[in-house]
This record gives structure tokens, C-alpha cells and sequence, in this order.
């Protein structure tokens, strides 16, 4: 047993339900870091229908014994519009390298119409996504997002939500309602390009910056990332493979608290959040680190909570 992690946090019932909310409608990407110290292993390009989904991807990459990470797309879609959806993780026949160029046809208004599709009642939205890192001090990122969130929400009158990253940085994410609504964008509107997402894409990366410049919060050495083609973010309520910790959605007391500070380590600002402690839910922190968790019955539909 002395290479298990026990998971305690994954697999519990209702974590499974909360990252499967954040899932819907949404790429998924798992990324396996073996124990071995090997390469790190990615999936992209699956679909999560549900906790069941979430425990199945767990334990097909071994997740007691490799440390997991997880993202999810910034791109809306719907499954359903798709004549082909992602395999399982370990199948015969039409595996994931085959699905991967019927993904790759589904990304292309012309790639759609050989399967006889429709582009645009594929791809649905977007959400913008902000990403403040300070690897010094965490709290300075933490400021910059609030202030950012702060003008989204009093000023352009936008739905946003904060998520600590588990690691040195901060989330804002922007609701995909009001996303469509500041950048203008109708995807429709765009599906007579040759890639369509890659223009949308540089327009979510560019809106990003105009609002952190109006919001006087400069954005020019922050990861723009997210916010292209096929941008991808932390899923709330995963965990963070390198600290052990967290990516959790913030409430407006967990912003009250961290307002406080002006400085605060990654494992310091994990305690504030939390109140609870268990073994370190990865193996690659050095030993003796812990998690600290919420209980997890009080993330029951908590999903992600908006700024205030």
C-alpha cells in the first residue's frame, strides 16, 4: 500500500457529480503523470456524461497510483450534433488516433459538410477566460483577477466567476451568455471561414487584453492561451498534480479572505480556503504535504459561484 494514493477526493460521489457539471458540453482533457517519473500521458478529445464517465476515466489511468490533472475546453459545443462521439478510453477497433481526424473534421466548416454536418450547430460559444499567474506570490495574481473581475462585473455588467488555480495563479471566468455579448461574436457569423474557431479564437485572446487594459490591469505578460482555437483551462474541483491542491470556485466569503492578504504561499492560501486537511492527493509534492479540502458535502450543486 505504500505506493497508493488514497483518493479520497476523486472518488467521492459527489466531487465526481461537480467536475461532471463543469464538463457538459465541453472537451475534456486528462493528463496522467505516472509515478514512474515517466513523460506525461494527455487525452484529449473526450466526453464526460456524467460521474459515471469520471470514475471510468479515473481509473482507466490508475489514478490511486499516478497523480491526475484535468482541463476542460473553453469552446462550447454540442455532442449531439456530431455524427461520431469520443471512444472509450481502451476499445477495439475505432479507437481515439481514429477519432482524432474526425475531430479534426469537425473543427472545419468543410470538414462538416463531407460528413454532411452543420458547422454552426456544432460549435456554440465560448467562454473568455483570464489567467493570473505570479510564481513569487500567488496573492499578486489573485489582486490583478479581482480587480479584473471587479470591472466585469460593476462596470460591463458581466457574469464572472473566480477559481484558484490549486497553484500560483487565479482564474476569471467569463459566463458564455455575456462572452458572446462583449466580443461581439456570432458564430454563424464566421462559418464561411476556412477555420473558424482560429479567428474566434484571436478575438476572445484580443478582448481578453482590451478589458484588462480598461480595467488598468496589464495583461501583457499573462497567458492568453485559453482563450485560442482550442484553449483549455483547469476544471474546477480537480486537483492540481504539482501542489496537491485544489482548483477551487471561489464564494464571497473565500474572496473576503484573501482580500486580507498581500502575500500568502500556495499552501497558505489553500488553508484559508479550506477547512479541512488530508494526505496530499498527488504524489509528486514532496512528502509530508497535505490537501486541504472543503467536506465534500458542502460542494453539492456549489458549481461555480459568481464574483462579489
Amino acid at each position: 500500500m505504500g505506493n497508493i494514493i488514497i483518493m479520497r477526493w476523486y472518488s467521492n460521489l459527489t466531487i465526481q457529480k461537480a467536475l461532471a457539471e463543469q464538463m457538459e458540453n465541453r472537451e475534456v482533457i486528462w493528463a496522467q503523470f505516472p509515478r514512474s517519473k515517466d513523460k506525461p500521458f494527455w487525452a484529449r478529445r473526450t466526453q464526460v456524461t456524467g460521474a459515471n464517465s469520471i470514475d471510468y476515466w479515473l481509473n482507466s489511468l490508475d489514478y490511486e497510483y499516478n497523480s491526475i490533472g484535468i482541463f476542460i475546453g473553453t469552446n462550447i459545443f454540442d455532442w449531439d450534433a456530431m455524427d461520431v462521439t469520443p471512444p472509450p478510453f481502451r476499445t477495439k477497433g475505432f479507437g481515439r488516433k481514429q477519432f482524432t481526424n474526425v475531430w479534426n473534421q469537425y473543427l472545419l466548416p468543410k470538414g462538416c459538410e463531407e460528413r454532411d454536418l452543420v458547422w454552426e450547430k456544432i460549435w456554440l460559444g465560448k467562454s473568455l477566460l483570464f489567467d493570473f499567474d505570479n510564481v513569487e506570490n500567488p496573492m499578486v495574481a489573485f489582486h490583478r483577477a479581482d480587480k479584473v473581475a471587479r470591472y466585469l462585473t460593476k462596470v460591463l455588467k458581466a457574469s464572472c466567476y473566480m477559481v484558484f488555480s490549486g497553484s500560483k495563479g487565479f482564474h476569471v471566468h467569463v459566463s458564455p451568455e455575456d462572452s458572446l455579448r462583449l466580443t461581439g461574436v456570432n458564430f454563424e457569423d464566421f462559418k464561411e471561414m476556412k477555420d473558424p474557431l482560429k479567428k474566434i479564437g484571436k478575438i476572445y485572446a484580443n478582448k481578453v487584453v482590451e478589458i484588462a487594459d480598461a480595467a488598468q490591469v496589464s495583461y501583457a505578460d499573462e497567458d492568453r492561451s485559453s482563450n485560442f482555437r482550442q484553449g483549455i483551462v483547469r476544471c474546477p474541483y480537480s486537483i492540481h498534480p504539482k501542489t496537491g491542491q485544489i482548483v477551487w470556485p471561489l464564494s464571497s466569503k473565500n474572496l473576503n479572505d484573501l482580500r486580507e492578504l498581500k502575500e500568502a504561499s500556495v499552501e497558505e492560501i489553500a488553508d484559508i480556503l479550506h477547512d479541512w486537511d488530508i494526505p496530499c492527493q498527488s504524489h509528486i509534492p514532496d512528502e509530508g504535504k497535505i490537501t486541504y479540502i472543503t467536506p465534500e458535502y458542502r460542494v453539492t450543486d456549489r458549481g461555480l459561484i459568481k464574483w462579489n
